[in-house]
């Protein structure tokens, strides 16, 4: 069992890195309306502990939880990073317990690159996907990285762990960026033109700060405007100064207050007192 959460959570481990998490009724059996689905897709190498505090946070806001953990080889090879993007999809329609929920997405760092990958199938098989398109409610996005290759290959670097091997990671990653371009720039130029004029264009909600080295707030800038020129309703939680990825740590009273106040302008927020 992860840690911090309550004993009344039944966790249910679909693959090594995929895990439902669901608060039993009381009593057991009560009949009612199903609760919203939040899929949380991770920083690379978050431990569940630190996706503890996420998850009490959606528990207590009366969603079950689908958290889908993505290894440094969905990023560096596009392909096998479509065919766990493919995985998650058919899960979310395919599995009698996820499907037919409202969906809400909270994506965090390089985990905005696995809901890229997501949409960028949603827009190439709109047939296929649809139903999950049309339960798509809301998006979250947590210290997103924007900007260059070089810059994701440093977000890839900082996020593994141990840190010592930060430089390895980013020198290798830029070189097989320069060596293999057709098999890896191509795709994620596809991906994030799926992620900047997404099929889908639900409510949205972005939390970054001024200070990420893992993000260029100009693009970020263009990116949002860009969104909102499409009509998308976007609204943002930023600071002078934070830690990416630990916005909730470091800022825990604006953090929540802001996705509680997201959360209920899509109606599916708890009470105040309980987020």
């Amino acid at each position: 069992m992860v840690p911090l959460l309550p004993a009344d959570v039944m966790v249910t481990r679909l693959s090594r890195s995929i895990r439902l998490y669901c608060k039993q009724q009381e009593p057991p059996g009560t009949p009612g309306p199903p609760r919203p689905l939040l899929l949380l897709l991770p920083w690379l190498g978050a431990r569940q502990g630190a996706q503890a505090k996420y998850l009490q946070l959606y528990l207590a806001s009366s969603f079950d939880v689908l958290v889908v953990e993505s290894a440094l080889r969905h990023f560096l090879c596009p392909r096998l990073g479509l065919g766990r993007a493919a995985q998650v999809l058919e899960l979310l329609q395919g599995q009698k317990a996820l499907a037919s929920r409202p969906l809400v997405v909270h994506a965090l760092s390089l985990g905005g690159y696995t809901f890229a990958q997501m949409l960028l199938l949603i827009r190439r098989q709109p047939g296929r996907y649809s139903t999950v398109a049309g339960r798509l409610w809301g998006h979250i996005f947590d210290s997103l990285v924007v900007g260059s290759l070089d810059r994701m290959a440093l977000g890839v670097s900082q996020l593994i762990r141990p840190q010592a091997l930060g430089p390895v990671i980013k020198a290798t990653a830029t070189l097989y960026f320069y060596l293999f371009p057709g098999c890896t720039v191509r795709h994620y130029e596809a991906a994030l033109d799926a992620f900047h004029r997404p099929p889908v264009q639900p409510p949205t909600l972005i939390f970054y700060s001024h200070d990420d080295p893992l993000c260029d707030v100009a693009r970020l800038r263009e990116l949002l405007a860009g969104w909102q020129q499409e009509g998308m309703a976007v609204w943002t939680q930023a600071w002078e100064t934070s830690r990416h990825a630990a916005h909730l740590r470091q800022h825990p009273l604006e953090y929540r207050r802001a996705l509680s106040t997201f959360l209920g302008r899509l109606g599916l927020a708890a009470p105040p007192s309980r987020l």
